[in-house]
């Protein structure tokens, strides 16, 4: 058995408010003995092992005060529970953003993208000749300035997309 200390006591060397530890008393996260005080290295694992650290509004101030160290790596569990409840949570956001259509598959999308930039590049060899023989001008000439301005819209489209990304 550690040393006995009062709720406020322990308030006082927890860095916390009295009103922490009435709570933690209250529901079961800590407990008193029998006279009401408070054994402090009992209490310590309670609070560590029963307090979820993302209910916290700030880190706990007894084991920041130990550079970072746990007492015998208490609290593992729970925060892999933590980070696993976490990361389930982020996936179903993800899926749920993929079927109201706000998120597409980046793969399906750079696919998109690359067939519409080559479709757009192929335009004047496809069309360079019916459009000047619709003109009544030079098929190659025609074919030429096509293929500029195309690759002149493509550039700047290219320009335009790596400033917003």
């Amino acid at each position: 058995m550690g040393r006995l200390v009062s709720m406020r006591e322990y308030a006082r060397i927890r860095g916390v408010n009295l009103n922490a530890v009435q709570t933690a008393i209250k529901f079961g996260r800590i407990h008193k003995t029998r006279d009401d005080k408070i054994d402090v290295d009992e209490a310590n694992r309670e609070w560590f092992m029963n307090t979820d650290p993302a209910q916290q509004r700030k880190p706990d101030p007894l084991f920041e005060a130990q550079g970072g160290v746990r007492m015998s790596n208490m609290g593992t569990f729970q925060q892999a529970k933590t980070a696993d409840i976490y990361y389930r949570a982020m996936l179903a956001k993800a899926k749920l953003r993929m079927l109201t259509g706000e998120m597409v598959d980046r793969k399906r999308a750079g696919n998109y993208a690359f067939n519409l930039g080559r479709a757009l590049r192929d335009f004047p060899v496809r069309y360079g000749a019916l459009i000047a023989a619709e003109l009544g001008t030079d098929e190659h000439q025609t074919s030429a300035i096509l293929d500029e301005y195309i690759r002149k819209m493509l550039t700047e489209s290219q320009d335009i997309l790596s400033k917003e990304l």
